[in-house]
């Protein structure tokens, strides 16, 4: 019994311990650039913002289309009249309490507005497409912001790469040299200036880690992830050599001609600008006559109306007065059986309905008209003048990203240059060094040239690589490495 429950207790550990390992090991996947961009862009709180604006400016475009429908309204009262008063229904006096009910149905219709409604149409359509690109220029900076943590992490780990390569390239030479200092070729003092030349370089690893681990947080938080998820988070991307800096041909005119066309921030713009000219409509409609057809349907019920039942009752001639002659006049004294005419009866014969046009001519108002229709002038004006000064800021970019580009390039091709140089002269260094013909200070020289053109190298290849996609994102391209 014992060792039953001991293999059920060892197979549940076992079990448990899988599932961990299989968890951790899913949540461990690296994500591509392509893999980011797509979780930044469904939990940025900016864009998800950007998409609730839009899907209301669809809301509200379906509600100006709507108000083009005559509206329907419907109504009931039920009430009690106390002292004298005139009963609607009978049109006799009240003195004691007397229940009312009224119903009625009304609907009107806006015949002309002077083109307001359909002008409101137009400026809601302008409005959700400006929404829409809204919502993609909110996507752009968030790849932007993306690509950009995204790209300094490779980076980092390039240079952290060459670090290390370095930083054990110099424990190999204070093992060589150790040997020769024991061999009394060399003096203890180059073996020093080794091992502080490894104490530097292994500062220099451990400050791109830090630079790597804090990147790696920002790019974390980028893609909305919490403190547990970003411990565990590790991206992936391909190795950038030489073939993915190439000289750039585009010119200003053509890459601004692609962006004034496709980015969606500048979209938004000009249909801002229509809709505010909308506006501008809409205003002057208020100074235009209006016309509108309206009608309604209506019954009611009086607890005061009542209807005779049965046949008169003839009784007495009751005196009434007398003529001049002094003789009596007597008027007949007829009696009749009533009762309270039935609800749904009433109802019936109380039907009324009423139908109309009403025609409003607006002749002063304040001057309220004339200063909304200022104020939308000046609202337009400055739409525009938004959308003259987001252009210039978009050629201002494509010219800043461009330069950085090309200067990127010049000086990718220089660096190449350099690391082929001072990597050659470092083996002629460590050659001459072990033959005692320099000083470990001299070969500290060629390896510190050696690592100056190595970040060279590598900072010109990110930089190129970042304007190349920055201007992709200008011009509504793809991003993707």
């Amino acid at each position: 019994m014992i060792l039953r429950k001991s293999n059920k207790s060892m197979s549940r550990s076992i079990l448990l311990l899988l599932t961990v390992l299989v968890t951790g090991t899913q949540a461990q996947t690296p994500l591509t650039l392509a893999q980011c961009l797509a979780r930044a862009e469904e939990k940025n709180i900016a864009v998800l913002n950007a998409g609730l604006d839009a899907d209301l400016t669809d809301k509200n475009l379906d509600r100006t289309y709507w108000d083009l429908a005559p509206n329907l309204n419907a109504g009931a009262t039920h009430g009690y009249n106390y002292g004298r008063v005139i009963d609607r229904f009978t049109n006799t006096f009240a003195t004691d309490r007397v229940r009312t009910n009224n119903f009625y149905l009304s609907s009107q219709l806006d015949i002309f507005r002077g083109l307001s409604r359909l002008n409101s149409i137009k400026q809601a359509g302008f409005d959700s497409e400006a929404a829409k690109a809204g919502m993609e220029a909110a996507k752009n900076d968030v790849r932007f912001n993306v690509v950009q943590a995204f790209l300094d992490v490779l980076g980092l780990r390039e240079r952290i790469d060459a670090a290390e390569n370095q930083a054990e390239n110099t424990r190999q030479q204070i093992i060589r040299t150790n040997a020769l200092v024991e061999g009394g070729r060399v003096a203890r003092a180059e073996l020093l200036s080794l091992e502080a030349q490894l104490a530097q370089e292994e500062y220099t690893v451990t400050d791109f880690r830090n630079q790597h681990d804090q990147r790696m947080f920002a790019l974390g938080r980028a893609l909305q992830m919490d403190a547990e998820e970003i411990e565990r988070f590790d991206i992936t991307g391909p190795a950038l050599d030489a073939t993915d800096v190439i000289a750039p041909t585009a010119t200003v005119d053509e890459v601004l001609t692609n962006v004034l066309a496709n980015n969606p921030a500048f979209a938004q713009s000009g249909l801002q600008v229509q809709s505010a000219e909308r506006s501008i409509a809409i205003a002057r409609a208020g100074a235009l006559p209006t016309l509108a057809l309206s009608g309604s349907v209506g019954t009611g019920y009086s607890g005061r109306d009542v209807q005779q039942v049965g046949d008169p009752v003839v009784g007495d001639p009751v005196p009434f007065g007398a003529t001049a002659g002094g003789e009596t006049v007597f008027v007949p004294d007829i009696r009749y059986q009533t009762e309270l005419t039935p609800f749904n009866k009433q109802l019936d014969q109380n039907l009324n309905q009423s139908i109309a046009f009403q025609l409003n001519i607006p002749l002063f108002n304040n001057m309220q008209n004339k200063y909304a229709i200022d104020r939308a002038r000046v609202q337009h004006e400055k739409s525009k003048n938004s959308q003259l000064n987001l252009r210039n800021e978009l050629q201002q970019n494509v010219l800043n990203a461009l330069v950085q580009q090309r200067s990127a390039h010049r000086q990718y091709i220089a660096a190449s240059k350099s690391v082929d140089a001072s990597t050659l002269a470092l083996e002629y260094a460590q050659e001459r060094f072990s033959q005692g013909v320099i000083t470990s200070i001299e070969m500290n020289t060629a390896k510190n040239n050696v690592n100056r053109s190595t970040a060279d190298l590598i900072n010109a290849k990110y930089q190129y690589v970042m304007a190349s996609k920055y201007l992709d994102i200008l011009q509504g391209m793809p991003v993707s490495l």
